[in-house]
């Protein structure tokens, strides 16, 4: 089974919706997992967007998580549940924190987010749109949401690991677990907890095959322990991030 992998496509700009429909993914695999960041959530034109229709057409399944992205027209986070998903097409499904069974591959899908320190919680909801765009119980999103969920996610993530009996496991995520795959011009950011939560001894003492993450706007690939952190992201166009995009990138699971 070939499974082609993409995150942050933004779909919500006019840059890269463009460049998706002039530049379309050439299909290298039966499935397309995407981690998050496709597009705004809440807005109508969500689920209408023609790339859905070609991805429907063009691919066996296509499987997704939500990014923090799919939140930015004020969704409220602590609606969505453990097996929350979207049916986008009849083979295309979005995910909160789901369980995906293909053939004998287990697909573990959530949307992560970070760790913020304490001391670093107030520089990072001042510089960070989460907290401008995102809701919790009806209430703007605070880095104390932010955390919880991070734990809520990581927890569903060992849980589904851990009881998984699937000859294969892939863990899909928006956010980077962990700070090996972090950039280096941000090594000294006081915004990293609202991208990154460190899970590297977790991901080294598991068997994970494949961690696909996304978020970071920075492709970086990591062996950690037994696992293949991998990331194929295409970032704002408009910025040049998609410069070291790979629209052909797939695994190969025996």
């Amino acid at each position: 089974m070939k499974i082609q992998y993409a995150s942050d496509l933004h779909l919500e700009f006019a840059e890269n919706g463009s460049y998706i429909k002039h530049n379309p993914l050439p299909v290298t695999g039966d499935i397309l997992i995407l981690a998050g960041d496709i597009g705004y959530l809440g807005d109508d034109n969500y689920c209408r967007h023609p790339f859905w229709d070609w991805a429907a057409d063009s691919y066996q399944r296509v499987i997704a998580c939500m990014g923090n992205h799919e939140f930015y027209k004020y969704s409220d986070v602590a609606a969505f549940g453990e097996g929350y998903c979207l049916e986008i097409r009849p083979n295309v499904h979005s995910y909160y924190n789901g369980i995906v069974q293909v053939e004998d591959t287990d697909i573990i899908l959530s949307t992560l987010w970070g760790h913020i320190p304490l001391k670093e919680a107030y520089y990072t909801e001042s510089v960070i749109s989460d907290f401008r765009r995102i809701l919790f119980g009806g209430e703007l999103l605070t880095f104390a949401d932010f955390n919880s969920e991070c734990e809520r996610c990581s927890a569903f993530i060992r849980k589904a690991v851990l009881e998984s009996k699937a000859k294969h496991k892939v863990v899909v995520t928006h956010h980077v677990p962990s700070y090996r795959m972090q950039h280096p011009k941000f090594a000294d950011s006081k915004a990293n907890g609202a991208f990154t939560v460190e899970l590297e001894d977790f991901i080294k003492n598991s068997d994970i095959e494949y961690w696909i993450y996304g978020h970071s706007h920075y492709n970086k690939d990591v062996q950690i322990g037994h696992t293949r952190c991998i990331s194929n992201q295409l970032g704002y166009v408009f910025h040049n991030e998609h410069l070291t995009f790979d629209p052909e990138k797939f695994i190969e699971i025996p």
